[in-house]
């Protein structure tokens, strides 16, 4: 077969009938076409290690299992072309005619191929731009290109996504769509905005093909898209990388990367409604004035009180290693384009490049800044950490600090029936003493709600196994002090504080109730 010769209009997809797109669905739920299926069958984890798969052609119907479902993964993932004649002997007519009629396969001399990647994640089927052509010709991505929603960092993003209803939501720098859609199963009315036409134009698509009838499509520079109106939940997956020239809108995010997350903030306290909250996932700096998230309350302006700041960090880069990768993003073999990054950072007072997930919770009375003490956390983000992980330190914060304030903390923690963490690892290490292996160190470890590690006394992980058998925390301390195993002067108010520091880590957890 003759290579096709490939010619890309600038935007693709069109946004036809609606026959059309529920004949798709149908098409794609009889292929089982959903990231279960085709991960299992390819050996792969999830839709981000797509790019590692290496099958033969005439192996991957076999391994799918599915002459259909080898037909749209050939197209549609792996940017392949496919023979006309076995698409129309695999796909029926009426089908093939909506895959058409929706610009989802174009025919080119004997073949078909897809104008766009389209993939299973968090179970819908989303489109987005494709970053190669089937014909193994380049493919440069144009400044507006729509992102990819099977990357690490935006999986990431879509689990921190809340699943508890709402009245509104807003995703802000929607892309493909992916968060509003998945805000969309909880939330009567959300709004998916973009600057740019193009992501406008996919994130349409994506709701239309999964019959997401509750999400609007607005475009415009950030709120602009949405003035004058508010929201329980904004959720953001902002560009973050620096850039001077050439910018391409889905990944850069001005001169320090920053520009797009700060202007989210400063305008949070417009937009979001009294008891609401802001979900995101950046990258921003750690700088002379503080840490990001004390320059995240400067950007809050006067209303920063009545906000709480949780910024889960994955990593911290210095600022000289971002230098050095963004001289060699740009291909520049000058040794003068790392220095020259690292002094414009420098000049800018940033200190180190920190990215995780960014999580802001309004108070729910407005004004309630005045005698308000806000919670500010900065704890370390784990696989399994998800928007509940952070609704729930909102929660335990909230509930101590109200105790703190009456006294009454301690006989709280006392009377609380805590059970052992989920995710409770403790790590015993042993080393040579006076001719004989002896405990030489003792960690607790948890990845819920946040990756927590704490070293721990020998004595100490014995009193934590007597937790779970639905005794209180007094009920544990009292039987403990009856068999003389705290050390002197440890009393019930210091054993209440390692209750606390336990379960805040998540080596112990408590019932919800228990925080009302």
């Amino acid at each position: 077969m003759e290579t096709p010769q490939l010619a890309s209009p600038p935007v693709p997809l069109l946004l036809g009938q609606a026959a059309d797109f529920g004949r798709v669905r149908a098409l794609f739920e009889k292929a089982q076409f959903d990231e279960k299926t085709i991960s299992r069958a390819l050996g792969i984890a999830d839709m981000v290690e797509l790019g590692k798969v290496r099958i033969e052609e005439a192996d991957l119907a076999a391994a799918l299992g599915s002459p259909m479902l080898a037909v749209l993964v050939r197209a549609f993932l792996l940017n392949r072309f496919v023979p006309r004649d076995v698409v129309e002997r695999t796909i029926n007519d009426a089908a093939l005619g909506s895959l058409l009629a929706l610009d989802l396969v174009r025919p080119d001399q004997d073949a078909y191929y897809a104008p766009a990647l389209l993939y299973p994640v968090a179970g819908f089927v989303i489109a987005s731009d494709r970053h190669e052509n089937p014909d193994g010709s380049p493919l440069a991505p144009s400044p507006d290109a729509v992102f990819p929603a099977i990357f690490a960092g935006t999986l990431r993003f879509v689990r921190l996504i809340p699943r508890s209803s709402a009245e509104s939501a807003l995703d802000l720098c929607t892309g493909s769509g992916i968060g509003a859609l998945v805000l969309s199963r909880h939330v009567e009315r959300v709004v998916a905005a973009d600057i740019t036409a193009r992501s406008a134009h996919f994130a349409r698509f994506n709701a239309l093909l999964n019959d997401r009838r509750n999400v609007e499509v607005a475009q415009g520079d950030l709120y602009d898209a949405v003035a004058g109106r508010t929201f329980d939940y904004i959720v953001a997956h902002p560009p973050y990388v620096p850039a001077l020239d050439e910018p391409r809108i889905f990944r850069d995010g001005g001169e320090t990367g920053e520009s797009v997350l700060r202007r989210i903030i400063q305008e949070l306290p417009r937009h979001l409604r009294p008891g609401g909250v802001l979900y995101c996932v950046s990258a921003a700096w750690d700088s002379a004035e503080g840490p990001l998230e004390a320059r995240m309350r400067r950007w809050l302006g006067e209303c920063n009180r009545e906000f709480d700041v949780i910024f889960a960090e994955q990593k911290e880069l210095p600022r000289e290693q971002i230098a050095s990768w963004l001289a060699d993003k740009a291909r520049r073999t000058d040794p003068a384009a790392s220095a020259q990054w690292e002094q414009r950072f420098k000049e800018a007072g940033l200190e180190s490049n920190v990215y995780g997930a960014i999580v802001l919770r309004r108070a729910d009375a407005p004004g309630a800044g005045d005698g308000r003490t806000p919670v500010t956390l900065r704890p370390k983000l784990s696989p399994r950490t998800d928007g509940a992980c952070f609704a729930w330190a909102f929660r335990w914060h909230r509930w101590r600090a109200e105790h703190e304030a009456t006294g009454r903390l301690a006989q709280a923690l006392l009377d609380s029936r805590p059970r052992l963490g989920s995710q409770l690892r403790a790590r015993v290490i042993y080393a040579p003493q006076n001719g004989s292996l002896a405990v030489s160190e003792i960690m607790l470890q948890s990845d819920l709600p946040f990756r927590s590690a704490t070293g721990i006394e020998p004595w100490m992980l014995q009193l934590v196994g007597q937790f779970g058998q639905g005794r209180t925390a007094r009920e544990v301390y009292d039987a403990a002090r009856a068999a003389e195993e705290f050390p002197d002067g440890f009393g019930a108010d210091d054993f209440a504080t390692l209750v606390a520091m336990m379960i805040e880590r998540g080596y112990l957890e408590v019932e919800d109730s228990t925080l009302l």
